[in-house]
């Protein structure tokens, strides 16, 4: 196994975790903003480029906040992430997460069920990778495991990150 640039973007869920420790022998940049939108990530991209102008893989987490927010009409910004991505490293592997459960009684599964699907569609129209995370977060009967998760039922636990990584490493370790 080689030695791999890997970016991970987004908001507190990629900022409150030390990717580097988790993926030892890689060279890992967190690029992560808590309370981020997509907007937010989209000014930030053309700097983060610039910073770092080689990746082998990038991971995208982010729309969480757009969500709780009701913010369902992100994705043109998110496609412009993705072709600057896309643009700036050919070469690399970039994947797009889907949104997990957020546990404000204002936004159901359904809601961000529906999200998820509209990313996933994105994902493919972009050639980027698609991580259907939420189903690994979630019960047989839709509801969020809680003890993959804070209190807040937002952030995650540290079982959550254990879930949520060893989903990674099939990629990480191709």
């Amino acid at each position: 196994m080689h030695s791999k640039d890997i970016l991970f973007l987004g908001h507190s869920l990629i900022e409150f975790f030390d990717w580097q420790d988790r993926f030892p022998g890689h060279r890992v940049a967190s690029l992560g903003v808590a309370g981020e939108t997509v907007e937010g990530l989209l000014s930030r991209v053309d700097g983060i480029i610039r910073e770092y102008p080689h990746a082998d893989l990038v991971f995208i987490m982010t729309g969480t906040n757009n969500v709780a927010m009701e913010d369902f009409d992100f994705l043109d910004v998110y496609r412009k992430i993705i072709e600057k991505l896309s643009a700036a490293y050919p070469e690399a592997g970039i994947y797009v997460h889907s949104i997990l459960p957020i546990a404000l009684e204002w936004i159901t599964g359904e809601d961000i069920q529906r999200m998820n699907q509209s990313i996933r569609e994105m994902s493919m129209e972009t050639s980027a990778g698609f991580l259907d995370i939420y189903s690994l977060f979630v019960d047989i009967k839709g509801k969020a495991v809680k003890e993959y998760f804070l209190e807040d039922g937002i952030h995650l636990s540290g079982k959550g990150y254990s879930i949520w990584t060893g989903a990674l490493e099939k990629i990480v370790h191709r």
